[in-house]
């Protein structure tokens, strides 16, 4: 059923209407010619027009009436009274509507459980649900981090976080943590140059999380409770801003073993400024000197490692610096002999 209302608009007082209505408490009542024109002093100022106006909204709002038995004439009230007669009608309507509002909100939250159910039933037959783009990924990732229980762990390629995003992320990691879950992130080496990945991951590795750093991650992931995943949306070379949401215990299970491969390898993070970059010297050398044998552009080496491509570049110019070597092909080389080319 559509509720109708008729809405209620008051005017709002003025210099004009409050010198007016002044005025008539000074005299006891104010006369007027027609039923629009008060007769007010010139020494108010104003126009008749002004003046008709002001008398108006006097009317309006319940602070001048007719006086009985007298219609040309109209005597002032008691500006409680006015506003008891005035906006009562207009709190009763937003009463009401405030009413109706939660009356449609609690038919719509009706409809959860059948939605919750649908979408159970869905994703058991699919596995798989698309986020069409951040706003939703990021609502249902927030819903599956208060349902996680034992734990998460996430690949975070590319360099440091934004701050706005760690700043929206660390409410709900220290949410699960208190609540004994257990925390992992794997992120790349350059994430360590980060000042704003530096202050979260200390803040979060003190709260009991942990975090390590590889030369180079597959796509992004998150997976709670080894049941549920959430993937980027690749399709069509996009940008991945949405979501797939995985439950295929397949799917995830390969996940999983994805990431436990990569953690075991990974260098331990800790956060906090210092010599933590120095920690992987070594292993951004290898993984730099192994994608330049490879014949890599800069461009792509530099997305492999998370990298700004000006960064990559002084890598690589420090790189061949340090070998001795005048070109690439002769830089890998000299790496190979110098042991900088094996896993060790």
């Amino acid at each position: 059923m559509t509720m109708q209302t008729k809405s209620i608009e008051l005017p709002r007082l003025d210099a004009r209407a409050v010198a007016v209505f002044e005025h008539a408490l000074s005299q006891g009542s104010l006369k007027r010619r027609t039923p629009e024109a008060p007769e007010v002093p010139a020494t108010l100022g104003l126009t008749p027009e002004e003046a008709e106006e002001a008398c108006r909204t006097l009317l309006l709002l319940r602070l001048l009436r007719p006086a009985p038995g007298s219609p040309g004439e109209l005597i002032p009230v008691s500006p409680d009274a006015a506003a008891a007669e005035a906006v009562g009608p207009l709190e009763a309507q937003v009463a009401q509507a405030a009413a109706h509002a939660h009356s449609v909100r609690e038919d719509l939250r009706s409809l959860m459980p059948h939605y919750r159910a649908a979408r159970r039933e869905r994703d058991h037959r699919q596995g798989v649900d698309v986020l069409p783009d951040l706003a939703a990924a990021s609502a249902l990732l927030t819903e599956e981090s208060a349902r996680c229980r034992e734990e998460v762990f996430s690949i975070q390629p590319g360099g440091g976080r934004a701050a706005h995003r760690l700043g929206d992320a660390i409410e709900r990691d220290l949410a699960m943590l208190g609540r004994g879950v257990r925390m992992r992130t794997l992120y790349q080496h350059s994430a360590r140059a980060s000042l704003s990945t530096q202050g979260y991951v200390e803040t979060l590795t003190e709260a009991g999380a942990e975090y390590r750093t590889a030369a180079e991650l597959p796509d992004r992931a998150v997976v709670f409770d080894r049941s549920v995943a959430f993937l980027p949306r690749r399709t069509d070379g996009g940008p991945g801003e949405g979501a797939v949401l995985v439950r295929n215990p397949d799917v995830v299970a390969y996940l999983c073993r994805v990431f436990d491969q990569h953690w075991s390898g990974a260098t331990p993070f800790r956060g906090g400024s210092g010599a933590a970059y120095k920690e992987v010297g070594p292993s951004l050398r290898r993984a730099l000197v192994g994608l330049l044998a490879e014949g890599a552009k800069d461009e792509v080496i530099a997305r492999r490692m998370g990298m700004s491509l000006r960064t990559c570049r002084r890598h690589i110019a420090e790189l061949l610096e340090e070998l001795g070597a005048e070109s690439r092909f002769q830089g890998g080389a000299l790496a190979e002999r110098a042991g900088l080319t094996g896993e060790g």
